[in-house]
């Protein structure tokens, strides 16, 4: 998995970007996989695990949920959270996990795996964790939002364009038929893919861009601009986006793909 975060990066993620974007989109995806008590699951790059947290819930303690991701501060930060539920958080690869074959009901990844370089890796992995009849959800953008392509026009004029490419390929994700095909290639059936839409609701650019700036691979980069430079890209931002202002607060569509299969 290549999403890394560095410094503060974790906490900011998980107390800006999870309240105002992936918890909505946890509760969203696990809507549709509705997991059962007892069930075994296990959420692949579970960041700071929101989603994680919210399947525990509903596995109850006659299920048993694993949390994995390569990233140490996300980890340390799930640890924290999840308080006195049962999770077993593994630090590790998606395709390293070292678990045993069938051990899991189902699996999920929230927005993790468009960051997977060797998906047909990460697919079989998935093959060989999955009991018989188990059941695989993962999610990935749908392209970009009105947000974040004003966003990543206003990192290439303040920033670079290389650091504008980087922070713009987390929305360069695969179709809805390119899903379908990695899937059944792998070997899955009974493959679907759900377009799930949000309205997203968040503050102001001003205030908005530097905390979720913060919260990326790109943090250091961004924190390398003085404090007008920085000013600057936000207010292009909050230009380009004036026509989805509602009662002071940046309100604009967003979606993602939720691939489903079975085993």
């Amino acid at each position: 998995m290549t999403f890394q975060l560095a410094g503060q990066g974790a906490e900011i993620y998980e107390d800006v970007m999870v309240p105002l974007w992936f918890g909505r989109w946890a509760d969203a995806m696990l809507e549709t996989v509705a997991p059962q008590p007892g069930d075994r699951l296990l959420d692949v790059a579970c960041g700071t695990g929101v989603t994680t947290r919210l399947a525990q819930d509903k596995v109850g303690h006659s299920g048993h949920v694993v949390g994995l991701d390569i990233n140490a501060p996300m980890l340390a930060k799930a640890r924290e959270l999840a308080g006195a539920r049962d999770i077993t958080w593994i630090e590790s690869d998606v395709t390293d996990s070292g678990l045993p074959d069938g051990s899991f009901d189902l699996i999920i990844s929230q927005h993790g795996y468009h960051y997977f370089p060797d998906k047909p890796a990460a697919l079989a992995e998935f093959r060989r964790l999955l009991a018989p009849g188990g059941r695989l959800f993962y999610s990935i953008w749908d392209g970009h939002s009105p947000y974040t392509q004003a966003l990543c026009t206003a990192v290439a004029a303040h920033i670079s364009p290389e650091i504008a490419a980087k922070q713009r390929a987390q929305r360069e994700t695969q179709t809805a038929a390119e899903l379908t095909t990695q899937a059944v290639a792998a070997g899955f059936a009974q493959v679907a893919v759900h377009r799930q839409e949000l309205q997203i609701d968040v503050p102001m650019a001003e205030e908005f861009v530097p905390l979720h700036l913060g919260s990326m691979p790109i943090a250091d980069a961004f924190l390398a601009l003085d404090t007008d430079q920085q000013q600057a890209l936000a207010r292009q931002v909050q230009t380009a986006l004036a026509g989805y202002v509602t009662q002071g607060r940046m309100c604009y569509p967003d979606a993602v793909h939720l691939v489903s299969a079975q085993l």
